[in-house]
């Protein structure tokens, strides 16, 4: 049923040209939009070419396209990606990054280890089976030295009363990442000691607060398996 409303919503958002998001819809198509500064901050300071992972990524990838002189080379991954490229195809959309099918959980079976110079999820990965693995999966991908950013609103399970796809809640108490549910609390800034350095940050974006989280994977955990 959550996913099925997810993929109704999508559906009414490019047959409505954008519905209430006109200004936005159409920077989707724009192949000149600039990366988002709160990415461009952390990517990485000594290679031109960039390889970057949007998870979650939705129809169509939220990120900017170009920065300064460097080449990004953008991959977008959701599970629900032959949905919504069915919904653009029937819109006659093209999108300038193709979403294919994988899952945040399964991102090893799909993408060898150490891969990406940055990996960004926005808005999706509290919505996911399990955090903690998709958590895993996206540092199994990142080059070591690199950062994973997630950007989510904070506490949706409680703001959605654990409603559909809002089982988790994503929380920075006295500066480590909190993840919590119904049924547990898990500080991941503890959990994942050793593996990562994490950074949260609040940051408004069109007057709606967003936890930023970023993950910076240490050098000497490039084989590491988190469990």
């Amino acid at each position: 049923l959550a996913h099925y409303s997810e993929i109704r919503f999508w559906e009414k958002y490019f047959q409505g040209g954008g519905l209430h998001w006109k200004n936005k819809y159409a920077l989707k198509f724009d192949p000149c939009l600039p990366l988002q500064e709160e990415v461009y901050s952390v990517l990485p300071s000594n290679k031109v070419e960039i390889r970057i992972l949007d998870v979650g990524a939705g129809p169509m990838t939220y990120l900017g396209k170009v920065h300064n002189d460097l080449r990004l080379q953008i991959e977008a991954v959701d599970p629900l990606a032959d949905s919504y490229n069915r919904i653009l195809e029937k819109n006659k959309i093209v999108p300038i990054v193709k979403t294919i099918r994988c899952s945040a959980e399964e991102l090893s079976n799909h993408f060898a280890e150490n891969s990406f110079d940055l990996v960004f999820a926005r808005n999706c990965i509290d919505h996911s089976y399990d955090p903690h693995v998709a958590i895993n999966e996206m540092i199994k991908v990142l080059h070591s030295g690199c950062y994973l950013v997630m950007a989510h609103i904070p506490n949706e399970g409680k703001n959605e009363n654990y409603y559909g796809l809002h089982q988790w809640n994503f929380d920075a108490i006295d500066g480590d990442f909190i993840i919590s549910s119904r049924n547990e609390h898990v500080n991941v800034t503890k959990k994942l000691k050793g593996v990562c350095v994490i950074t949260c940050k609040t940051i408004v974006i069109d007057n709606v607060e967003w936890l930023y989280t970023y993950f910076l994977k240490q050098p000497s955990n490039d084989d590491t398996v988190v469990v």
